[in-house]
């Protein structure tokens, strides 16, 4: 049996034995557990990271495919209202430059030069374009067309139209939405900043030992702040919380507990938050990655510099 492995699974496989290597490497270098989050946290990153690169690479090659699409579309029509058949308006148009899509207009014309049915090679130039509904939705329309037996010049014209306009639509959409995304950015790195003023207000506070009020009748009142996990050391979250502070190298107690509850409400905001800007701004989550790795990366490089450089009481 014939195993072969598509270039996105390849890559994976590829992604994760690299990050399993890089992680027992140092995990046999090194026993410090700090060390060994950390290298975790990228292997991670490694394993995951090329997998968005690729997807995000793939949709940036197909918005320029839909970029082009329309042109091609108009050529046809043009070239067959000339009087061309169309499988010489496609040789025709694999003359011309498409960007992206060149290439696959040109195997489109090889393929009927080799003697392919028109249909067919049709068939087989729109299954490289199977992301995109815009495409999918038009070389159907292609497809009924030239099976009805009607005159396909017509149809041709009126679609390139119409491509045209939707592309002129979504340009506009773009740069209308496009403040908002930047919105949403503004909006993180408010957070972040509102985080780190929490902390730097409520761990002094909170890891003072006590506070005396005064109270008519007795000599004091002593309030006194503990470390939530003191009193639910088997809460599941603690056990994650001190894994995350050993990464970032925070001793446990208060601080721990809220430098981790914040670090890790922002990584959830990062990765969501990213996710939606993306469907917003470029109407695809698989779009939003970018910003969720950016929000990501900047939070988390925020808070380990300032632990680093004791700028956090913890």
């Amino acid at each position: 049996m014939n195993m072969t492995l598509d270039p996105e699974k390849k890559l994976m496989l590829i992604s994760l034995i690299v990050g399993l290597i890089f992680l027992l490497f140092f995990s046999v270098l090194t026993q410090d557990i700090g060390v060994i989050i950390n290298v975790g946290v990228m292997a991670l990153f490694i394993v995951i990271g090329p997998i968005f690169i690729h997807r995000y690479l793939q949709f940036m090659w197909l918005k320029g495919i839909e970029k082009e699409f329309p042109n091609f579309v108009r050529d046809l029509a043009n070239l067959k209202q000339s009087g061309m058949s169309l499988t010489e308006s496609v040789k025709m148009a694999s003359k011309t430059n498409y960007g992206k899509l060149t290439p696959e207009v040109k195997k489109f014309s090889n393929r009927l030069t080799w003697g392919t049915d028109f249909l067919r090679s049709l068939e087989i130039f729109g299954k490289k374009f199977k992301g995109s509904r815009v495409i999918k939705e038009s070389i159907d329309i292609m497809k009924e067309a030239y099976l009805s037996g009607a005159d396909i010049s017509v149809t041709l014209d009126s679609l390139s139209k119409d491509l045209l306009t939707l592309k002129d639509v979504d340009e506009e959409r773009k740069s209308m939405v496009r403040q908002h995304v930047m919105v949403m950015y503004g909006i993180f790195f408010m957070f972040v900043g509102i985080s780190v003023a929490i902390i730097y207000v409520l761990v002094p506070m909170m890891t003072s030992q006590a506070d005396t009020m005064s109270s008519a009748g007795s000599g004091g009142l002593v309030l006194s702040f503990k470390d939530p996990c003191e009193l639910t050391p088997y809460f599941f979250p603690c056990e994650y919380f001190n894994v995350l502070c050993a990464s970032f190298g925070v001793s446990q107690g208060i601080g721990c507990y809220y430098v981790a509850l914040f670090v890790t409400i922002l990584v959830m905001q990062a990765i969501f938050m990213g996710l939606i800007a993306g469907q917003v701004g470029e109407n695809s989550v698989t779009a939003g990655i970018k910003h969720s790795m950016i929000m990501l990366a900047s939070s988390l490089m925020i808070f380990a510099f300032l632990i680093q450089a004791n700028l956090l009481p913890v």
